[in-house]
């Protein structure tokens, strides 16, 4: 009783504190300042911040912004950032990172060529890496000084993707980002799951051509200045800077089978360019957003925002411009497009490259100085359970998570109310029903209410039981047999007699137009008969 009573003091409380929550709107704080020409921000799956420094270092940072003094690899020696876009430009980690070490760098030496490099960290101290020790997986020559790319991410393959640009001056005069024999103007995807070097994925488009660069995944890209993955859906976002016009955001789902062209030089995002090029506007990949110059010139491609502290900026994807400090985000549709919104100017010639921690917060560095944290006056933390309304799950329990951020408290509900000792941002549920969570900061938020239905291996599940309207019959996929389906009324006759399609793995049985009572549902499963009592009230 007293667990109870508070428990609804407790969901009292957060109620209360509902309506303190005041509307979104974007600030750019100091996070960092001791640390120069940021190009990459990023985490490796615990609690730190690898700060990119053009120069040739990498800084590690904690994340109340303590900035350790000693760099976790220093190799100045081998960078040329005597170009704008030359230097030291990204850094990936291996996904297997705190077990193997490994991570991977993108720069530019000085012989002007692109070095694509493994390091690994030092056995006895983690904030440290093997500078003397470098692998260098492959080089691709640089013909002039900009238009390096620089982006290196692990999509959620597992592959190591590599955002080059087509080689720079103006104009794509060597016509690279259409030229499938060589590696500039694309987007590389190579694996590295290997004891030394790499190999080319058989999955990539070109794999096995004779007219075709096989580490090649996407084309046509002028230079790729920033590209990164949704960690939730696995699509790909590219930031191409364009020519003298406009600036474009690309748009690759996670279900893409690559070899996407997006049309450079041919097309400055979806005007042409090239007027000598024959690629008709229906043969490439139209940018999902272009905006003009003037104040604009050069995009900075971001991320979506995945943290779990701002409800308001969830699922948007961020980036901005370069020249104009314009922040702008991008949030999907539900019919297949995208809405646009603008959060202000945060400052001209500044913002280089976005970043991600480890909870899915954002940053974003600095062309001079200094590495800033986004955050929204809004209250109101992220509560998301799925985007489904119903999830199916075979088994005897399923783990229900909400993103996690240090400093939340959560409180699981089921059927409305709340579950003992269900505080934490998962909760394993063991029963079908309407599943709930609460999570609070300075105010709350609910998510929506998802139902639940679990098949403990009984052949199949009804939810809801008891039930007015309808309920949902749900079988295993391991039975792809065809299924017969029997509904027998408190009088024994039968009033559904079905056979159910084999690709089916779930129906809705109407039940509106019967009769209050007790009901048997049959079902014939593989030849095994299976029977469960149904009320219809």
């Amino acid at each position: 009783m007293k667990k109870n009573l508070l428990l609804a003091s407790i969901f009292l409380v957060f109620l209360l504190l509902k309506s303190n929550c005041i509307s979104a709107q974007i600030a750019l704080v100091p996070f960092i300042n001791d640390v120069t020409k940021v190009t990459d921000i990023t985490n490796c799956g615990d609690d730190r911040l690898f700060i990119v420094e053009q120069a040739g270092k990498i800084r590690i940072s904690d994340l109340n912004g303590n900035l350790q003094l000693i760099p976790f690899l220093s190799i100045s020696n081998k960078v040329n950032d005597s170009g704008n876009e030359q230097g030291l430009l990204g850094i990936a980690f291996s996904p297997n990172y705190l077990s193997d070490g490994r991570f991977y760098v993108n720069y530019t030496n000085n012989t002007n060529e692109t070095v694509i490099a493994r390091y690994h960290v030092l056995i006895n101290n983690p904030n440290e890496a093997d500078s003397l020790n470098e692998e260098i997986l492959f080089k691709v020559a640089q013909p002039y000084t900009n238009h390096n790319g620089g982006s290196i991410h692990f999509g959620p393959d597992g592959y190591l993707y590599i955002g080059f640009g087509d080689g720079g001056a103006g104009g794509d005069p060597g016509n690279r980002a259409q030229n499938l024999q060589v590696p500039l103007g694309k987007i590389l995807r190579i694996d590295v799951n290997t004891l030394q070097g790499y190999r080319v994925p058989e999955s990539n488009p070109f794999y096995g051509s004779p007219t075709a660069n096989p580490l090649i995944w996407a084309y046509g890209v002028r230079n790729p200045w920033r590209i990164s993955f949704d960690r939730l859906t696995g699509d790909l976002w590219i930031g191409d800077v364009g020519q003298n016009v406009l600036e474009e955001i690309d748009f690759q789902p996670a279900s893409s089978l690559g070899g996407e062209n997006y049309g450079w030089r041919c097309y400055e995002a979806n005007s042409p360019y090239d007027s000598t090029c024959n690629l008709p506007l229906t043969s490439y990949v139209p940018p999902v957003y272009t905006y003009p110059h003037f104040p604009d010139c050069s995009v900075t491609g971001g991320y979506v925002y995945r943290g779990a502290r701002y409800a308001a900026l969830y699922g948007k994807y961020f980036f901005t411009d370069y020249c104009s400090g314009n922040l702008r985000s991008l949030t999907p549709t539900d019919t297949g497009g995208f809405t646009l919104k603008s959060h202000g100017f945060f400052g001209y010639y500044s913002y280089t490259t976005f970043g991600e921690d480890k909870y899915g917060e954002l940053y974003l560095g600095k062309n001079t100085t200094g590495v800033f944290k986004m955050i929204d006056s809004s209250c109101t933390p992220v509560a998301l359970i799925s985007y489904q309304d119903t999830i199916f799950a075979n088994g005897n329990s399923y783990k229900l998570t909400t993103p996690f951020a240090r400093g939340l408290t959560y409180q699981w509900l089921l059927n409305g109310l709340p579950l003992a000792g269900a505080s934490s941002n998962s909760y394993l549920a063991t029963i079908s029903g309407k599943y709930q969570v609460m999570v609070a900061d300075s105010c709350v938020n609910f998510s929506k209410i998802i139902t639940l239905v679990l098949n403990k291996g009984e052949g199949f599940e009804m939810y809801p039981n008891p039930t007015t309207n309808s309920t949902l019959l749900l079988w295993s996929s391991e039975f792809p047999q065809n299924k017969r389906l029997e509904v027998f009324n408190p009088a024994g006759q039968v009033v559904v007699n079905k056979e159910i399609d084999l690709n089916d793995l779930n129906y809705t049985l109407a039940t509106s137009q019967y009769r209050k009572g007790i009901y048997f549902v049959r079902m014939t499963i593989n030849e095994k008969v299976f029977m469960k009592k149904l009320v219809i009230k």
